[in-house]
């Protein structure tokens, strides 16, 4: 299992992690989120949030 926090300036760290799960980030009013592709359809990640990356491809989003 990898855990990983969204700072807004780990673009990369999180793109390694993810793959073509993760979109590119866009920002609002001073802070960037990301849009995470699940079988669920997209799931935003804010500044602060972290990342969950199970060891079975499972990918959870918690603040």
């Amino acid at each position: 299992m990898t855990r990983v926090q969204y700072t807004g300036t780990n673009y990369g760290e999180l793109k390694a992690l993810l793959g073509d799960r993760l979109m590119a980030p866009y920002f609002c009013m001073g802070f960037s989120m990301l849009s995470l592709m699940t079988p669920d359809g997209p799931v935003t990640i804010y500044e602060g949030d972290y990342v969950t990356l199970c060891d079975n491809g499972q990918v959870t989003v918690s603040t």
